[in-house]
Formats: structure tokens, C-alpha cells, sequence
């Protein structure tokens, strides 16, 4: 049987449902009809990471294939939206302005003139990313009334599923919003393995502590939808579709890539501090990134490793934080 895939219909009015209520939060949060009108930017990149994981990527597919150089049109349109929402907040600037472009274009450059350039892209969208460079640009306001963390994903994630889905035909990627029961069991199977090692681990290194309150339990399921979506979803494409693939299939050695994977993982949540470098987190995440790729590796769907790892982070905020 077929999995079950997120129907292009259904991805749009999803993304157009979820922009509306982040309009309504952020004039909540800012009092700028205008500004909250903008939230409409971020919106559309969200938008458009849905509808890449329904057939619209199939189809993406076959109009670059019958025109090849239409694919510059794919960093032109995020950096237009990029450019909307940075003039309408007030933060446009010419450097952040080039930046961004360069940023967003290079991946497609590279891609194109050198298919093997995978692990220098894999760097490019990542490095930036990880160090802040690309969320300080998107930063408009205080923490709590700013959405310059999601938009940086987005537009990263939008980019790389195009660059090395569509443009560059990276094999076993795995980005499809899909469901079936092999997906469901595996990412919960590998979350309960997870939690049978990683609980009496945390307690021991202090790394957890037991916090639940009911109240929390409330707001269980907008925080697994927002982990989900903004936070395990980008980090599974990373770290699972593109740098653990990446070294299966350059070494052909499926045990030295999910460690390897797992590893680099958790280092980079090093600077997740305090203190910095955080080597607690290092351990918890680098374990937590070998159940991550235990999932994905058995399904060939990042859907499998991002319940896995929303599964977890849920988890943590909800009784261990």
C-alpha cells in the first residue's frame, strides 16, 4: 500500500490557514497592522515547503527539465520575498540585501556547474545558518514579536529541497510529507529506544530534570506541530536527507555514515549554551541523532526521523525542561 501523501490542494490551503493565524499573532505581539500583513512573506516560503512535499515537486521537476536555466527563477523568487518582507519592516539594507541573494543563488550555481559539489553546498546553506549569519539579517524586533528564526529555515529549506531535489537529482532524499504505518512505527519505535537509553543518561550527566506540570500538557500538541515543522523537519533534511546520505553514498558504509551523522549532529549543538562549548548537549543530541538515522534510513522518509526527533524535543520541553 502506498503511503499517504499531502495532496498539493491540501498543502496550499494549510500553509494559507497557517499564515493567516501567524498575521493574527503577530499584530497580537506588535500592534502593526502593516507589519503583520508582511507576516504573509515567511507565509509563502512556508507555503512552499509544504506544497515541495506533495506532487508540485514532480512537477517542478518537468518544467525545469523542458527549460533548464528556468531554475534561476527559484533564488530569485526567495529573494524577492526575502526583499518584500525586509523593506516593509524597515531592515533592507544593501549589504544584507546581497547577502542574501548570494546565498540563496549559490547552491544553484555550484550545483550546476560541478554535480559533485554536494558536501561544499551541503557547508554553504548550513554554516551561515548554524552561526546566525542569515537569522541576524531577518531580526526585527525584541525575542517574542520576531519571526526571523522560522523565515531563516524556511528559506534555507525551500532553497536546499530545490537545489538538491530538483536541480541537482540528489538520489534517497527522502523529502515527501507522507504517512503510512512502516513511517509511524519506525519513528516511534526509535523514539522509545531513544528514551530508554537517554533518560537515565540525562538524569545521570544532570543534563535533565523532571519538570512536567499539567499545564504543559496543554500545550503539548501546538509545541510537537511547531517542532515539527520549524525544527525537525530543516535539521532531518540537513542532517539525514543531505550529510548522512551524502557519506552513504560516498563510502557505501551505512553504520560509518549514521554515526558519522549523528556525530556532526551534536556538535552542532555545541553552542547551545550555557555554558558554551556545551558538551552535555553534545552527548544527548549526538544519541539522539543515531535514533534520528536509524529511522530515516529505515523508511528512506524523512517523515520517519523528524516524528522521531519532534517525538523528543516534545518530550523534553514538556517533562524535562
Amino acid at each position: 500500500m502506498k503511503p499517504y501523501r499531502l495532496p498539493a490542494a491540501t498543502a496550499a490551503l494549510a500553509g494559507i490557514l497557517l499564515t493567516a493565524a501567524a498575521m493574527v499573532w503577530f499584530w497580537s505581539m506588535t500592534h502593526s497592522p502593516g507589519k503583520a500583513f508582511l507576516v504573509v512573506c515567511p507565509g509563502a516560503a512556508f507555503t512552499a515547503m509544504l506544497l515541495l512535499g506533495s506532487d508540485v515537486l514532480f512537477k517542478l521537476q518537468g518544467w525545469i527539465d523542458k527549460r533548464p536555466n528556468r531554475i534561476f527563477a527559484v533564488p530569485a523568487v526567495l529573494w524577492f520575498i526575502y526583499l518584500v518582507y525586509a523593506c516593509g519592516m524597515g531592515i533592507a539594507n544593501a549589504t544584507a540585501s546581497v547577502a542574501m541573494a548570494v546565498y540563496l543563488s549559490v547552491p544553484f550555481v555550484a550545483l550546476g556547474l560541478r554535480p559533485n559539489a554536494e558536501p561544499l553546498v551541503i557547508l554553504w546553506i548550513w554554516i551561515p545558518l548554524e552561526f546566525g549569519f542569515i537569522r541576524q539579517i531577518l531580526v526585527t524586533g525584541p525575542p517574542g514579536a520576531d519571526l526571523h528564526y522560522a523565515f531563516a529555515q524556511l528559506l534555507a529549506i525551500d532553497a536546499g529541497i530545490v537545489a538538491f531535489e530538483v536541480w541537482n537529482r540528489t538520489p534517497g532524499i527522502g523529502y515527501r510529507l507522507e504517512w503510512d504505518r512502516h513511517i509511524f512505527s519506525s519513528g516511534l519505535k526509535n523514539f522509545l529506544l531513544f528514551a530508554g537509553i537517554a533518560i537515565p543518561f540525562g538524569f545521570a550527566i544532570k543534563f535533565i530534570h523532571y519538570s512536567f506540570a499539567l499545564s504543559k500538557l496543554y500545550a503539548a500538541a501546538p509545541v510537537f506541530a511547531g517542532i515539527f515543522l520549524f525544527t525537525a523537519l530543516p535539521e532531518e533534511f540537513l542532517f539525514r536527507g543531505l550529510i548522512q546520505n551524502w557519506i552513504e553514498r560516498a563510502t557505501k558504509k551505512p553504520g560509518l555514515s549514521l554515526v558519522t551523522a549523528a556525530v556532526i549532529f551534536g556538535a552542532s549543538h555545541l553552542n547551545n549554551g550555557p555554558p558554551i562549548p556545551n558538551y552535555r548537549y553534545f552527548l544527548m543530541a549526538s544519541i539522539a541523532g543515531v535514533f534520528y538515522g536509524r529511522a530515516w534510513r529505515n523508511t528512506g522518509s524523512l517523515m520517519a526521523s523528524s516524528f522521531t526527533h519532534a517525538l523528543v524535543d516534545t518530550c523534553w520541553t514538556v517533562i524535562f525542561r
